[in-house]
This record gives structure tokens, sequence and C-alpha cells, in this order.
């Protein structure tokens, strides 16, 4: 609310005509000189019929508080106010005392200021997000770049909602599933800075990998070369020798990156994976022979700041209440989406220097999505015929996305899509943040085609192999790397006991409407994940989903008997 006591003692104030205050900027009064109330009455009439409870509210201009005190008397709770104006914004935090639900962002703050607001936020539980505009003293050109980070949070946010409503059941029961892989496991948090100050190659599947395969021939001996799994396949029919290759997805699909690739090859190369990544993925390294040590397990976690700028972890649940029973750190890697910017992150956790993309096009050269020999493109070619050819596919699988026209090393427009271009935002967000953090890393974009990356010196793969080849101090690296201690079995046993209380717990929950204030007010507070669509249609239509609530825990309890035989 605004404290008139301590607005009308400041010098600046005029008073209006029913006795309330304005201010002079510039020419203009920011509020009316008749009455102020009334004005913010119409500002804010977009949020007459919108439900409190359900509406994220942004506010661009703050003023001296009267549309914002409105706001808050209306019942709204999830606000966030932004001015730019450094006089109105010194005047404002005098007289108004923010709910503690309310953010303020000043002319200080950059638009990622918003990134460590909404990361405060569940976006799912909002049915509107409004934005409010105070006329008076907006200026575009100094909103408009949190306009545009708002609009790309929004869809980003909506976009992982959307990809979790889809997929947490199924990561879910992949980490379970995954549970009984751990004895063959390392811990990749083992190996951070294991490869410090050493050049490390991420090797991606974009188009234009197929140009890059001799060069990394090449150089294989004198960098780590850290291979996505989908670029495997081409890299092991090129005859080049990967150091890592990383599995990030939960679907099955992705077991056709390596059931093309000789066991032999992959006795060789060390796995990472993510903890939801598809078990028969990690079921076909561990049934590997010579393989102890060499399979790692990672989980995804995002490092966030929040709005006090502390930093913190956001991860599944369900892993923090696994490391917290066990002790096991299985150590985390940022994600921004795709497979290939967390081997990006990892990369960076290694102790990689310089770090070196390739393969990394982010757009489509060559009129196709992945390099050729990936087992994308395979799939992609089997859609073809004599009257539907490669291009004439691309064409039409491309129109179906929304297109994003961005430019390449030279200037010069490529076409890519909203998926990519978020993608190469969450690079360019990364490499930023590693080099305000370590300055001293040099992050390389070797890739010989796609989008130009802000932070990035843009030299091709060809020269970084001349260069190699030419300089006369570097020797081929060490590449025989030593067995890594596997995850305590006694730390595993714990956790298998742990899940017997987990059934136990299913076992004996009620289906009836406190069935989610039994989960939140319990250890497995974690279900809430699980059953996450059922509890949002619960939330806003009152409607118990019993024959989904049924299949969702039958299926729970079955997996965990399959997994553990009890």
């Amino acid at each position: 609310m605004i404290d008139f006591d301590v607005l009308k003692n400041i010098k600046e104030i005029e008073q209006t005509k029913n006795g309330f205050f304005t201010l002079k900027i510039g020419s203009n009064y920011i509020h009316s000189l008749y009455d102020p109330y009334k004005e913010a009455e119409r500002i804010i009439k977009p949020l007459e019929d919108l439900s409190p409870e359900r509406t994220l509210v942004v506010v661009f201009g703050a003023g001296l508080g009267y549309h914002i005190e409105l706001i808050e008397k209306n019942g709204f709770k999830n606000v966030i106010v932004i001015e730019r104006n450094k006089k109105i914004f010194d005047i404002f935090s005098k007289i108004y005392s923010l709910p503690q639900t309310f953010y303020l962002i000043g002319p200080e703050d950059g638009p990622e200021k918003l990134d460590s607001v909404f990361s405060l936020m569940e976006i799912q539980n909002f049915k509107n997000i409004k934005t409010i505009i105070f006329r008076s003293t907006y200026e575009k050109e100094l909103y408009f770049p949190f306009e545009n980070r708002l609009e790309r949070l929004l869809k980003v946010k909506l976009g992982d909602f959307s990809t979790r409503l889809k997929f947490e059941e199924i990561w879910f029961i992949n980490i379970l599933r995954n549970l009984r892989f751990l004895k063959f496991c390392v811990p990749v948090s083992t190996i951070f800075n294991y490869f410090k100050n050493t050049p490390v190659v991420l090797i991606s599947a974009g188009p234009s990998l197929k140009e890059s395969l001799k060069y990394l021939k090449e150089i294989e001996d004198y960098a780590i070369l850290i291979s996505v799994d989908t670029a495997l396949l081409p890299l092991y029919e090129a005859g080049i020798n990967v150091d890592f290759v990383y599995s990030l997805d939960s679907q099955v699909y992705n077991l056709g990156d390596f059931q093309q690739i000789d066991k032999k090859y992959l006795s060789k190369v060390n796995f990472i994976f993510d903890i939801v990544a598809n078990p028969g993925i990690i079921s076909l390294f561990s049934e590997i022979e010579n393989r102890i040590g060499n399979n790692f397990v990672a989980t995804t976690a995002h490092l966030d700041f929040d709005y006090n700028n502390n930093p913190f972890f956001i991860k599944s649940e369900f892993v923090n209440w696994i490391e917290a029973k066990t002790g096991i750190q299985f150590g985390n890697i940022e994600t921004g989406g795709s497979v290939s910017t967390s081997a990006f992150h990892l990369a960076y956790m290694l102790g990689g220097n310089p770090i070196i993309l390739v393969g990394q096009d982010l757009s489509f050269p060559y009129m196709i999505t992945h390099t050729v020999s990936s087992p994308h493109y395979y799939k992609f070619l089997l859609k073809t015929n004599r009257l539907n050819s490669l291009e004439t596919f691309f064409l039409h699988l491309i129109a179906q996305r929304r297109i994003v026209e961005e430019v390449d090393f030279e200037g010069n427009k490529i076409l890519s899509d909203f998926v990519l271009y978020n993608f190469k935002g969450w690079f360019e967000e990364s490499a930023k943040n590693i080099q305000n953090f370590r300055s001293d890393v040099t992050l390389i974009n070797s890739t010989l085609k796609g989008v130009n990356l802000k932070y990035f010196k843009n030299i091709s793969i060809s020269e970084i192999s001349r260069m190699i080849r030419k300089s006369l101090k570097l020797l081929p690296l060490n590449k025989i790397f030593p067995v890594f201690p596997l995850i305590d079995y006694r730390k595993i046993v714990k956790i298998i006991n742990e899940i017997k209380k987990l059934k136990d717990f299913l076992e004996n929950l009620s289906l009836s409407e406190k069935l989610f204030n039994l989960i939140a007010a319990s250890e497995f507070h974690f279900l809430k994940s699980y059953f996450m669509q059922e509890k949002i249609v619960f939330d806003r239509y009152k409607k118990l989903e019993k024959l989904s609530l049924e299949r969702k825990i039958y299926r729970l309890l079955k997996n965990i008997e399959g997994l553990y035989g009890f």
C-alpha cells in the first residue's frame, strides 16, 4: 500500500484537485491532476474479469503506485512491477511496501532479472498472464528488452511445462528402472575437473558434421571428444574414436542411435547417461564386457538465481529424495532442452579449455535436419520415394514448424526454427555465464555451417586441425583413463529399502479428494510430479480422475515389484 505520510513530504510531489498527489517528469505529470485513483481504475480495467489467484500480472511502469495499490486491493497476488526511470523508482521504493509475492525490477536490473523471478513461480498455476502498461512514463526503448524477454520466457516456460506434462510419468518410471544399473555406474561428479585445461570437442549431429569428419579424425589424439548420442553412428562409420558419448533422451527410439554400432567399438567409449534416459540404452551398455568403471550416471539440474541473486539448483524432486536418502551425488549437468546443451555444460564441468563446438548448426543447411548417416537421417530417408524426395519431405516437415531467420558466421541469412532459436539462446546465456565465472575459458565454434553464436570465437575445424598439426608443442593426450570407483553398493541397498517404504505408502493410498494433500504431507511429496496431470485437473475442475490415478499407481507398483522382486 502507498504510505501517504512519506509521500506528501517528498519535495517534488504536487497535490491534485481531490487531495492526492502527482509527480512532474519533464513537462508532463505522470498522474492525473484531478483524480489519480479514477485514472488507475481505467489502467487496470483489463484485469476486471480475471481470477486474482490464477493470474500473473506484469506491470510496466510503477508511477506513484495508485494502479499497483488497486491491483493489490483486488486480490492479485502474483505481480511483477518493472520501473525503468530512476527518479520514479527511488520515490516508489520509499512510499510503497510491496507484498512478499510482488517483485520489483528497477533501472539497474537487466532483462535477465525476469528469469530469477520466473524461477520462483510454477507457470502451470496461472490461467492468465496479463501485462498492464502505465502509459504516462512508458518509453518503448526502455521497456522493449523486458517485453521481449518476457515473451521468450513465457514460450520457453510453457514449452517446458508442456514437456513435463507429456514426459513426467516416463521420466519417473525411467529413474525407477535405472536404479538397477547403479551398481555398474560411476557418478559423473567423480570426473568433474578431471580434464582441467584440456581441449574438449563437443560433436553434435547438425547437417554440416559430414564435412568435419576428416578433420576430427586428424585431431582425435589431441583433444577429448564428446559425442552426443545422435552423432555417434556417423563418427563410428568414419573410424573416429570418441572418448565419451552422452545420452539424455527418455524415449525408446534413441536405442537406434546405438544398435547399428559394433559392440567392440562401444566397449571403448565412456558412456554418460542422464538418470531419466531410456533403460534399454543403459541395459545395452551394461551388458557389454570389459566396461567396469566407464558407465557414468548424471542428473539434469538447472542452475538458477533467486530474487536476491542467491544460486540454487532446480532438478527432479525424486532425484533429490534419492540423493538425500543415500548420500549419492550423481553430478548436476545443466540443460537448455537438448542433449547438445547438456553436453556443452558437461564439457565445462570436466574442466575443458578450450571448448570447441562441431556440428552445432542450429539451422538447416543442405535442406536436412541432421547429418548424413545419423539415425535421424535414415529415419527420414525411409519416408522418401520417387515422388517424395528428401528435399520435398524436408520442406513439408519444416512447414509445420515456426520458422526463424538467423544469421551465419558471415552475416548471411540462414533458416532455423523456434526450437533451435531457444537452444541458441541457451548456448549464448551459458557462454556468457562461463565468461563471467571463468574468463580464462576459451569457447570456439568450429561448426562449418550454421548460426553465429555470441561469446564464441569462430575458428573452422580445418584451421584448428592445421594449427595442431603445425604446432611443435602439442603432444597426443594420454587417453588411458583409470578405473573410477563404482557407486557404493551399500548405498544402493539403502535406496532399495527406501523404495520398499514407497511401495507400502502407495498400497495404502486412498483414492479420495485427500490424495494430493496426503502426498504433500508425506516424505514422498515428489509423487506430486508423477501425478501432475491429475492434480492440475483436480485443482481446476475439482474432478478426481480415478481411472488415471489407478493406472498410474498400478504401473508404479508393478515396476517396483519387477525391479526388486518383492
